[in-house]
């Protein structure tokens, strides 16, 4: 175990990692610890992940056992039929550490995780979540700390996206999305 006491969420984050690993579950890191990546810092008390499973209760059950063989308090919930999110394991340790892993986000790319970029943290090899689909969705999630975090990426790591490829990702989210897009780099061109 990693973290020492409390506040250390991003390294829950590795532990939990070790286990998604050990489950072959392909998973990429989105939220604050994303955005630091993309040159956005903010602080955050939790880290968190999608991942993909064949959504099966049978599936879930099983990742579930073994975060709890790892010692780690999990509490699984399902969306509702409006919820952008089909459903998330939230994964504590005994400091209260928290890491989220949501799946099934409504208009998320199937292959996002074949876009995902591996990087290093602590000696331990991570994936993050392509800087695109961390645009589009920061922008489909929409609140103003979302889209402070798409803003700051514009603005810091302009020159590393592929427009093309993040139009297209958000066309998933619906014309709003592109609609914001627009405005965000508007106001990026104008600053």
């Amino acid at each position: 175990m990693k973290a020492k006491g409390p506040g250390q969420s991003a390294l829950l984050l590795l532990d939990v990692i070790d286990v998604l690993d050990k489950s072959q579950v392909s998973y990429a890191i989105i939220g604050a610890f994303a955005a630091s990546f993309y040159g956005v810092v903010r602080a955050s008390i939790d880290a968190d992940a999608v991942i993909s499973l064949q959504h099966s209760q049978a599936d879930i059950k099983v990742l579930i056992d073994e975060l709890q063989k790892a010692e780690f308090k999990t509490n699984y919930r399902k969306g509702d039929s409006d919820d952008p999110i089909g459903a998330v394991i939230n994964v504590e340790d005994h400091f209260n550490n928290r890491v989220d892993l949501l799946m099934n986000i409504h208009g998320m790319a199937e292959d996002i995780f074949h876009r995902t970029i591996d990087t290093e943290f602590m000696e331990t090899n991570i994936r993050l979540i392509g800087i695109e689909d961390f645009i589009a969705m920061k922008i489909f999630a929409g609140s103003p700390k979302d889209l402070s975090d798409v803003a700051g990426a514009l603005e810091i790591s302009y020159d590393r996206i592929n427009f093309p490829l993040l139009k297209k990702l958000l066309k998933n989210y619906g014309k709003d999305a592109l609609n914001q897009l627009e405005l965000l780099l508007k106001e990026n061109r104008q600053s």
